[in-house]
């Protein structure tokens, strides 16, 4: 049995057939990143690999137990979720973001206690963004909030971190930024289970990659073997070549920049 695992998941919203029959396996301490085009269930899966749906049929397993067999604050002391973005309708400071990770631990109407906000510090400077504590989430920017919010689920405490799309909506630095961020947390014992549009992504952070296409499973293993130009032309209906750089590292190649003069 996996660390973290579903087993022969099927999902339909009403009579539409969303997920049919996938088998996906995290190891403790991976990165595992989902590929696929839109409406091709990756948030869907996520979804129930967080709890918030449960499949027609087949089971998701933590730790050898199913996942339903857990009450909601036990599953929010081993997992927690890394939204695109976060709506915020009052003017929490970054460190108040923070501490609400706190929640899996206190009553809803119980007050943060010093170790609360001791604990969420320690998260933030661990990401070196402990100057923000003070700042409105709502003035950060798009690369801080996603800092802020991995820094809540450190806060947490839990080891398993869902992040649906992460890179989603921030400027390039930030995307390399975030990425490193995963890459540093991954070596510390950190698991991920992240969905991407961007194969170079996937294959820059490396661990296990599942493709999928249309509700199934399309190819699965060790990112480096499993990303393919074969594999991404399927999956995207483009016409990419997957080229090495010098330094070894892959990227895709449209075909119509083949055609283009400079």
């Amino acid at each position: 049995m996996s660390f973290y695992s579903a087993e022969n998941l099927y999902f339909s919203y009403n009579s539409t057939p969303i997920l049919q029959g996938v088998d996906l396996h995290i190891d403790e301490g991976s990165i595992v990143s989902l590929l696929g085009p839109n409406g091709t269930g990756k948030s869907t899966l996520m979804k129930l690999f967080l709890g918030l749906l449960s499949p027609k049929s087949g089971e998701v397993f933590l730790k050898g137990k199913t996942l339903q067999s857990y009450s909601i604050k036990e599953r929010a002391l081993h997992v927690s979720y890394v939204p695109q973005s976060t709506q915020v309708a009052f003017a929490f400071c970054a460190l108040d973001i923070v501490v609400m990770g706190r929640i899996a631990f206190e009553s809803w109407f119980q007050k943060p206690s010093k170790t609360d906000r001791d604990l969420a510090r320690v998260a933030m400077e661990r990401l070196g963004i402990g100057h923000l504590e003070k700042r409105t989430f709502q003035t950060l920017s798009g690369g801080e909030k996603q800092l802020v919010l991995i820094a809540r689920s450190l806060a947490q405490g839990a080891k398993i971190l869902v992040m649906d799309e992460p890179v989603s909506g921030l400027d390039y630095g930030n995307q390399l930024r975030l990425l490193e961020t995963i890459m540093k947390l991954s070596k510390e014992g950190y698991t991920f289970l992240k969905s991407t549009h961007f194969p170079e992504h996937a294959l820059m952070l490396g661990g296990y990659t599942y493709a999928l296409k249309n509700g199934h499973i399309l190819a699965h293993g060790l990112t480096c073997k499993t990303i393919t130009q074969e594999l991404i032309n399927e999956l995207y209906h483009t016409n990419i070549e997957l080229k090495q750089t010098v330094c070894g590292y892959p990227v895709c190649i449209p075909s119509f920049v083949h055609s283009t003069k400079v």
